[in-house]
């Protein structure tokens, strides 16, 4: 879908168009023309992936991770995250070795999660990575950690997630 203005995809998304729905769900999301707003960007990518629309799952399991707009939900994460997984999506397969190795929304499950970080780090783009993010879906630099670093070195690995796809360093993926 082209450059679309903000009246013409909520005209098209009205009439039933579900890429419009996913588009103004990543627009409210990220406020691309429009403020932020995660519980408009959740109800249309709700919509979207209810639709068909496959990408709505991995920003739906990011919001109910993150509790953006909406309470907190593991559980919730995980199902949307599985959804994009199927499809192959690594930051799904990212978010599930996290959910498998905390523990958060499922039983800690440290198989599960480094399944989970085979699949990260076979796509040819984690290669090349730097020391400290191998580190990270390897999991075994967690023993000991705190939470707190975990999280930090999270940040840095969605920021390299990010600085890949062209996106703003303080950007959600």
């Amino acid at each position: 879908m082209g450059i679309i203005s903000i009246e013409n995809l909520k005209n098209l998304a009205d009439n039933g168009n579900n890429e419009a729905k996913y588009e103004l769900g990543l627009r409210y999301y990220r406020g691309i023309g429009v403020p932020v707003d995660y519980e408009q960007a959740r109800n249309y990518l709700e919509d979207a992936e209810k639709n068909g629309i496959g990408g709505a799952s991995y920003y739906l399991g990011v919001i109910y991770y993150n509790g953006k707009g909406t309470p907190t939900n593991h559980a919730k994460a995980k199902e949307y995250f599985e959804k994009s997984e199927a499809t192959n999506n690594v930051f799904s397969s990212y978010y599930l070795g996290k959910l498998y190795y905390w523990g958060d929304g499922v039983e800690k499950n440290l198989d599960k999660a480094n399944e989970y970080k085979a699949k990260v780090l076979a796509k040819p783009f984690f290669s090349n990575q730097d020391t400290d993010i191998k580190n990270f879906y390897s999991f075994t630099d967690f023993e000991g950690a705190s939470r707190t670093y975990a999280t930090n070195l999270q940040k840095r690995v969605q920021n390299e997630f990010a600085n890949l796809f062209g996106e703003n360093e303080n950007k959600d993926i």
